[in-house]
């Protein structure tokens, strides 16, 4: 068939875009640039040379219905989802989805890349893997390397050799690779710059299916097997897949490869996105080098950046400082510290904090809620469903809800009854009463939910029955 297939990696958790991004809503679901998530705008990259029943996205099983709301209109098909129990780095994800598709496409393509990168001129980037394509048909395995615009000390280098490949006009120039580097202190990072040798290693990748599990098998022997194990049951067993030890395809494989060959990519303006401060570095700013963002005002400050929300955001006098304002957490910082945003979510994790994990607005694959108030004995949340979702069937042993809709229709279900409830209309739901929320109509639903009781947390649940088939 010779056809070329993407493969989106869309696990990472994003602990340096705190308190913005959270474990259950990392950042390649967030909407940065614009009304598309990264993740959404890295399949309408793709979508421009791969067809979408070619484009394949591997992440967490813990992200399946944020995934499938995102993807939704861009027609993946579903069974191009790759779910992992547990991540385990990008060698056993690439490996994985090399199965996949090379059981369906003995002489397929991959294209692989991140979810969560910014690319300000995509056309140029599609130009560049099409030519990657032609590269790859020659069983190499072809890394994009960014030509370096700073002596930046956040990204892995790749050094190339001094000749380049032969190859025809209608591929890119592939240069050899000599080594890759981890990321360089300061003094290296300036040599790097001066010397036209050294790229930035973007993490985006192409490769034929079968050359790169021929590599996993070389260098990764029982990886591969591993893999060839689990490609041979019908069920994704993840028994087998925990047992995985964890590496990246760069020092799995790349770093040994004697295929591994470089196109140079510039002009891109490409960002990895990997800190508050490089993500200001693509943004507007004002006359004064402010990014100001949300409800926010300023008076004398310069080259700052401020992420506001749902309330006003004041800052008078600073320099060089990032603010981010979320519901239930503030950062404030020094922009030459963001990439220490990660030893903050260490620290609430390590004092299991919920911050580090969810927002005080959490997603369900039939909408959201949030919690607004609570104290002892009682608990009171904002519910909303999205049309044609509901609630699984459920019951409390250790409270009882009533509900307010404030918005939208709301069909009921107590024990054997029916109800249906409007706006300004409410009911109650009586502990260990068999029940279910249901969003019939083409509109939203909104609730108010009043809980009452001796024990309120989210594990006071039996579901019965329920759409997305959660336990």
């Amino acid at each position: 068939m010779n056809t070329t297939y993407a493969v989106i990696l869309a696990g990472g958790v994003g602990s340096r875009f705190w308190p913005l991004s959270r474990e259950a809503e990392p950042k390649q679901f967030l909407q940065f640039m614009g009304d598309r998530s990264l993740l959404q705008e890295t399949i309408a990259r793709v979508a421009s040379f791969v067809p979408p029943e070619n484009i394949y996205i591997i992440s967490n099983e813990q992200y399946k219905f944020q995934i499938q709301h995102q993807v939704a209109n861009f027609k993946v098909p579903a069974g191009n989802l790759i779910l992992e129990p547990q991540g385990k780095n990008t060698a056993p994800a690439v490996g994985l989805a090399a199965g996949y598709i090379y059981k369906r496409d003995p002489d397929a393509v991959m294209v692989v890349l991140p979810a969560d990168h910014h690319i300000g001129k995509p056309q140029k980037l599609a130009a560049i893997f099409k030519g990657a394509v032609e590269t790859a048909r020659a069983d190499k395995l072809v890394t994009i390397g960014i030509v370096p615009t700073s002596a930046h000390t956040g990204y892995g280098y790749i050094k190339i050799k001094s000749q380049r490949l032969k190859v025809s006009r209608s591929q890119a120039k592939a240069c050899p690779v000599e080594k890759f580097v981890e990321k360089p202190d300061k003094k290296k990072a300036e040599r790097f710059f001066k010397d036209k040798k050294y790229f930035w290693n973007a993490g985006m990748f192409v490769w034929k299916a079968q050359v790169i599990l021929d590599e996993i098998k070389a260098y990764l022997p029982e990886l591969y097997r591993t893999l060839a194990l689990l490609s041979q049951s019908r069920e994704f067993d993840a028994r087998v897949w925990a047992k995985i030890h964890p590496i990246s395809i760069d020092y799995g494989v790349l770093e040994k490869s004697k295929r591994v060959v470089v196109i140079p990519a510039k002009d891109l303006d490409w960002s990895d996105l990997g800190s508050w401060s490089s993500y200001c570095k693509v943004c507007a700013r004002d006359k004064k080098g402010n990014v100001l963002k949300g409800d926010s005002v300023d008076v004398d400050s310069r080259d700052i950046a401020v992420f506001g929300k749902g309330r006003l955001v004041a800052t008078i006098g600073l320099k060089d400082v990032i603010v981010v304002d979320t519901d239930d957490a503030l950062l404030v910082c020094h922009k030459d510290r963001t990439e220490d945003v990660k030893r903050i979510v260490e620290h609430i994790r390590s004092n299991n904090r919920p911050e580090h994990a969810e927002h005080k607005t959490v997603k369900r694959p039939w909408g959201s809620y949030a919690v607004i108030n609570m104290g002892n004995g009682f608990k009171v949340k904002v519910v909303q469903i999205d049309p044609h979702k509901r609630l699984s069937l459920q019951r409390h042993f250790h409270r009882s809800e009533h509900w307010v809709v404030v918005e939208g229709e709301a069909k009921i279900t107590i024990d054997r009854d029916t109800y249906f409830r409007g706006a300004n209309q409410s009911i109650y739901v009586p502990k260990k009463g068999t029940h279910r929320l249901e969003n019939a109509t083409d509109k939203p639903l909104k609730i108010v939910e009043v809980q009452c009781g001796s024990y309120l947390e989210e594990d006071d649940i039996e579901r019965l029955s329920d759409d997305f088939m959660r336990r």
